[in-house]
């Protein structure tokens, strides 16, 4: 007998089969579309806690909005180089940007409806509404919506009763976390030239992006316009002139934003609150918002309660 006829060939090994969202379609416990024309809605969920690398190509599909269902879910997101880590509760939100590649690690069970809201649909909700453009979506790495939670927590219910899909319900909660995202996270832009000097669409949402996201991580503004292709002083400038606010001062007043809204509907203490939104420490916090807001966070909690 010949060495050809003792020797079996191997199987070929079936090729992984991922969703559009990169996935791997086998480890889904729940994998479901229930959108339809130019805005889709899927409700993703895993209980497999090994860690799952995802990645898709750049495309024009638009935007990509995720709301946790529930909490314990962390990723690493790569772009190059550099690695992000992002942690989940129920209710955080995240949005990603189709027009950029995306490659990242989940860890962790996870249950998220996603909203993907395509080209066509916000230039039809401009449209409909008589509003500028929307030329990008950006929210804080850390950021939670209770309304978007809620709304998605309806339309998971939908999803897992028994019967027939109420479609009429599933478009009509559908139209409205499109609008809610679009009017809360969007960056809107009138039909005008670029004016001379400023950032480009694409850059300020990208800029805006990188500066919550690496808030925590210390890395520079030199790192943040090399990704937006501009030199560090060229970047300051046109971003001061877009916006109206150095990149710091911008940053300072998201921080300020975040630390209020802790400070009105939750107990935290202030020095807590300091730390989950980027400040050095209860002091800085202090010396900020006082600024900003024209009393301490003491003074405002206290007023918010009466």
């Amino acid at each position: 007998m010949s060495l050809a006829n003792e020797i079996s060939p191997s199987p070929a090994t079936a090729p992984i089969k991922r969703d559009g969202l990169g996935c791997t379609a086998s480890r889904l416990r729940k994998d479901l579309h229930i959108g339809s024309g130019d805005l889709q809605i899927y409700r993703k969920g895993m209980d497999d806690a090994r860690a799952e690398r995802v990645s898709t190509e750049a495309s024009d599909r638009g935007f990509l909005a995720g709301i946790a269902l529930q909490g314990g879910h962390r990723r690493h997101l790569f772009r190059g180089a550099r690695s992000e880590e992002r942690r989940f509760d129920s209710s955080s939100i995240y949005l990603r940007d189709f027009s950029e590649p995306y490659s990242a690690e989940l860890h962790g069970d996870f249950d998220f409806v996603l909203v993907e809201l395509s080209p066509e649909f916000l230039t039809r909700l401009a449209d409909e509404h008589d509003s500028p453009v929307i030329r990008g979506l950006t929210c804080s790495p850390r950021k939670k919506d209770p309304v978007l939670y809620h709304l998605a927590s309806a339309l998971a219910a939908t999803t897992d009763a028994s019967g027939p899909l109420n479609k009429l319900f599933v478009d009509h909660v559908g139209l409205c976390i499109g609008i809610h995202i679009a009017r809360q996270y969007g960056n809107f832009a009138h039909h005008e030239t670029q004016a001379k000097g400023t950032l480009t669409p694409a850059q300020e949402a990208r800029a805006k992006e990188l500066l919550l996201l690496r808030s925590d991580s210390g890395n520079s503004i030199g790192d943040i316009a090399s990704e937006c292709h501009l030199s560090r002083a060229y970047f300051i400038r046109a971003f001061a002139r877009t916006t109206g606010r150095t990149p710091h001062q911008w940053l300072l007043e998201q921080r300020v934003t975040e630390a209020r809204v802790l400070i009105e509907s939750t107990e935290k203490p202030l020095a807590e609150i300091a730390m989950i939104c980027g400040f050095s420490d209860q002091s800085h916090l202090s010396r900020v918002f006082l600024k900003l807001c024209g009393a301490t966070p003491g003074a405002w909690r206290r007023a918010a309660r009466r």
